[in-house]
């Protein structure tokens, strides 16, 4: 047959159809290998095992269409090019035999080339430092329910020695509670906290004796890099802990500073009974409610009394005080008088603590507004600890307050790498985008932190000023209702705001709210800058700048905001206003439109 007749022949046996049709689909297949690969960590190198696989199939391919055809009715003899009357063109024992010949060799085949295709090691984000690390819920091996405040504490006093290295990063103990229970592989927890290395453990007290089992794993690699266990007597805790946090910094291989070395030396040993009093306390604290609160101030009290010297129990009080003050419990009066002298006394008692540093500045910010002194804390608490989620989230919102907002970006954001799954710390970040005047974000960040924990504050206060700067009337009302209803504990309010709204609109429904929460003061507590923010939805600016005076003059602490928060252009024009943010220290603010 010459070259000519071959090729009549390959076009009536369509087989040149037939190659072109498999080299389009091997095309794709390549296509979509090249995608598919990184996304389960196949090594790109892999790419050419298929280019190998699909050239080699393609000579069979071809014998393949030489020989048959394919229909709807199956598989069929290609009929010669003369064929005789009583051709039948249905497969024969020989072309069973072939046909499994070259299914047995495109097998083989792929099977040599395909065995080389092996899923490389997931990688993390090149953004994640290979000095980033979080130590997940401690697994209690007592079995006892009573033992979750000892356990609990065990795992934060570990986080917070490992904070203490300047240079490693440490998530945030509230972000790892998500992984209480089993299940997330190490490599998903790793990118959802954001961290190269994910340390377990167990704990076991029986009588004085603790026993604490850790195991730390290399997350890219999947394997664990290290374990080890320590036991010792409840009162040689801190002596304990600190000996783990070093070890683990050494496995890590991050290089201690002198101060650190210091910090870690100055531990000592505790009064038990003192300590399991601080734990208790911390327990019921990190639950955020008035209850709780009332119970951890009982706790944190006995161990003053066991303890009188114990700095950690004096840090306990001075954090419930600055909580309690934040959510109403105690008047900005009583907050100056009770906060402060528990912060001093924790310095007195340990100049090392970072949580007495940030109590100092929390006290000097929000209930003194003595922001000169407050800097000095702030920035002390994060070079003793510069994985203090908390300390950056509060040092952001001062330094927003004072008007440096690039520098109080820079904090926040380093908050939410440290705790990225605490809606505490989401909420205020949406704060912060608010002050930036990021009203699209803000609402996302908002509703993130609301989701996370339905009836959270500071996300409702986000969506009611990102919705009313954006013009969004009907969603601002139903934030701003959902905030009086979930956090305020005013139904009542709510209520009469949602119908105002449906009966006579925005500006008059919030002035008639504006009214409302005024009687109501009168009877039981209502934030002034709630009252002012009302007055400013509805255009009376006047009386808006009242409550903010009001606000100021009680030092109430929402005051110190009235500048970074407050963002009607009728307001930041109006001379009062002006007059009272020079007043607060605020220039930055005074020096608007």
């Amino acid at each position: 047959m010459g070259l000519r007749q071959l090729i009549i022949e390959l076009r009536r046996r369509r087989v040149f159809r037939a190659a072109a049709l498999y080299i389009v689909t091997a095309w794709v297949a390549i296509q979509v290998a090249g995608e598919f690969f990184p996304a389960i960590g196949v090594p790109d190198e892999a790419i050419r095992y298929v280019w190998l696989i699909v050239a080699s199939l393609f000579p069979i391919a071809v014998v393949f269409a030489w020989r048959y055809d394919v229909s709807l009715e199956g598989v069929t003899r290609t009929p010669p090019a003369s064929p005789s009357d009583d051709f039948d063109p249905s497969l024969r024992k020989t072309d069973f035999v072939l046909l499994a010949a070259l299914a047995t060799v495109a097998l083989s085949l792929v099977l040599q080339f395909g065995s080389r295709i092996e899923p490389g090691q997931m990688r993390l984000d090149d953004s994640i430092s290979a000095f980033s690390i979080a130590v997940l819920p401690f697994d209690d091996l007592s079995g006892n329910p009573d033992e979750q405040y000892f356990v609990s504490g065990m795992q934060s006093s570990l986080i917070d020695g490992l904070s203490r290295v300047r240079n490693l990063r440490v998530t945030s103990k509230v972000s790892t509670m998500p992984f209480r229970e089993a299940g997330a592989s190490l490599l998903d927890i790793a990118l959802q906290l954001g961290v190269a290395r994910v340390v377990e453990g167990t704990v076991l007290r029986d009588g004085s004796r603790v026993s604490i089992a850790l195991r730390m794993h290399d997350a890219e690699k999947d394997e664990q890099v290290w374990s080890a266990r320590f036991e010792d007597e409840l009162g040689n805790i801190m002596l304990m802990q600190a000996k783990a946090a070093q070890e683990i910094a050494n496995q890590v291989r991050v290089q201690l500073g002198s101060e650190e070395r210091e910090q870690f030396a100055a531990a000592r040993p505790v009064n038990p009974d003192a300590y399991n009093a601080v734990l208790k306390g911390i327990f019921h604290v990190e639950r955020f409610n008035p209850e709780d609160m009332r119970i951890a101030a009982t706790h944190f009290q006995r161990a003053v009394e066991i303890d009188p010297d114990y700095a950690l129990a004096h840090w306990g009080l001075s954090k419930l005080c600055l909580f309690q003050a934040q959510i109403g419990m105690l008047t900005s009066v009583e907050a100056r008088e009770k906060c402060m002298p528990l912060a001093v006394k924790g310095l007195e008692l340990d100049p090392f603590l970072p949580g007495a540093h940030i109590a100092m500045a929390s006290s000097l910010t929000w209930h003194y507004f003595d922001w000169e002194g407050a800097r000095a804390y702030w920035e002390r608490a994060l070079e003793l600890n510069p994985s203090y989620a908390e300390a950056h989230v509060f040092f952001a919102h001062y330094l927003g307050v004072l008007g440096e907002l690039d520098d109080s970006t820079e904090h926040i954001e380093k908050a939410v790498a440290l705790d990225p799954l605490n809606p505490f710390t989401i909420g205020l970040y949406s704060v912060q985008l608010v002050m930036r005047n990021e009203y699209e974000e803000a609402i996302s960040f908002g509703e993130q932190a609301v989701s996370m924990a339905p009836g959270y504050a500071f996300g409702y206060g986000t969506l009611v000023m990102a919705h009313d700067s954006l013009g969004n009337e009907e969603k601002a009302i139903r934030a701003f209702a959902n905030m009086l209803r979930l956090v305020g504990e005013k139904p009542d309010a709510a209520e009469f705001l949602e119908t105002a709204y449906q009966r006579d609109g925005y500006e008059a429904a919030n002035l008639q709210l504006a009214e409302f929460l005024v009687t109501a003061s009168e009877s039981r507590k209502v934030n002034p800058s709630t009252i002012s923010m009302a007055y400013e939805f509805g255009g009376d600016y006047e009386s808006s700048i009242d409550w903010l005076e009001i606000s100021v003059e009680r030092r109430d602490p929402d005051a110190p905001y009235i500048g970074a928060l407050v963002k009607d252009p009728a307001v930041l024009a109006h001379p009062r206003y002006k007059a009272l943010v020079k007043r607060m220290g605020l220039d930055y603010w005074a020096s608007g439109p």
